[in-house]
């Protein structure tokens, strides 16, 4: 368990949380841009430093203000994902994932990470010759090849279109299931959230208002008995009584009906993200 509790102050804005990271899990930090959640990872990567407060990696402290402990980044198994990448552009692919890795024996571990994100025939590519949604699985194995006891991803889809953002969100998340990586992950997309974390933790102006499954914070339950999908509106037509709302849910799109008042009261705009909830009484079967 990684425990956080942290305090720093920027001119006029105070960063001041506390919340434990469970072990093998997604956990989102969501909230707006100035909420403080890049700023949270940059400190537990030891990037910047706290002026209160203790960052814990189970029985190992990497930052205790009060005892005067603040490990620097290499000492810390963080595995850092940014939104611009980070690559090294004189380095091929190859070279990128292993970078920081001196044991010769993990060479095949590297082809493996390799194959996983399929970037299998870019070994020899170097960054300039590959699309955003490579740049971003390259910066993803290299850091999964530390073998971190947390991975921490910072927005790393603002910067793609939105197919490469839905196909690479599956491909993430199925690489982190597959290698087992405690992960706090950064976002303002509430789809997102659904569709990757286990937990999250909303942050407003440097302080966490509500933390819990994804159905517990956006829509205060757990949905037991619904049906539930997330996506993203884009398209709207209603007429005095009824509106019809078109969603794209991964790469589908369906409609939905609501009253034209209730749209009103949602004030639901297209690109709106949102959650279209069935519950099970109102489920009807007809056999065809």
């Amino acid at each position: 368990m990684l425990s956080i509790n942290l305090n720093r102050i920027w001119n006029d804005f105070e960063l001041d949380v506390s919340f434990d990271i469970p072990r093998g899990k997604i956990t989102a930090l969501f909230g707006p841009s100035g909420a403080g959640k890049s700023s949270i990872l940059r400190l537990i990567s030891g990037l910047e430093m706290a002026e209160k407060g203790f960052i814990s990696n189970g029985n190992e402290i990497w930052f205790d203000k009060a005892k005067g402990i603040n490990l620097h980044p290499q000492q810390r198994s963080v595995g850092f994902v940014f939104q611009d990448y980070a690559l090294f552009p004189h380095m091929t692919v190859e070279k990128n994932v292993a970078y920081g890795i001196k044991e010769k024996w993990r060479r095949k571990e590297i082809k493996d990470l390799i194959d996983i994100a399929g970037l299998s025939g870019y070994e020899r590519h170097y960054p300039g010759q590959l699309s955003g949604g490579q740049k971003q699985r390259v910066s993803l194995i290299r850091a999964i090849a530390r073998k971190p006891d947390i991975l921490l991803l910072d927005e790393p889809f603002s910067a793609l279109d939105w197919q490469t953002r839905i196909q690479l969100q599956d491909d993430v998340k199925e690489i982190i299931i597959q290698f087992n990586v405690t992960t706090l992950y950064v976002t303002h997309e509430v789809t997102e959230v659904y569709k990757l974390a286990n937990h999250v933790i909303v942050l407003e102006s440097g302080k966490e208002v509500k933390r819990g499954t994804p159905e517990e914070v956006f829509l205060g339950k757990r949905l037991s008995t619904r049906v539930q999908v997330t996506g993203k509106v884009v398209g709207i037509e209603h007429d005095s009584i009824m509106a019809s709302v078109t969603i794209l849910h991964a790469d589908q799109f369906f409609k939905t009906l609501i009253d034209t008042e209730e749209l009103k009261s949602l004030n639901l705009r297209v690109g709106d993200d949102v959650i279209v909830g069935v519950k099970s009484s109102d489920v009807i079967l007809f056999k065809i």
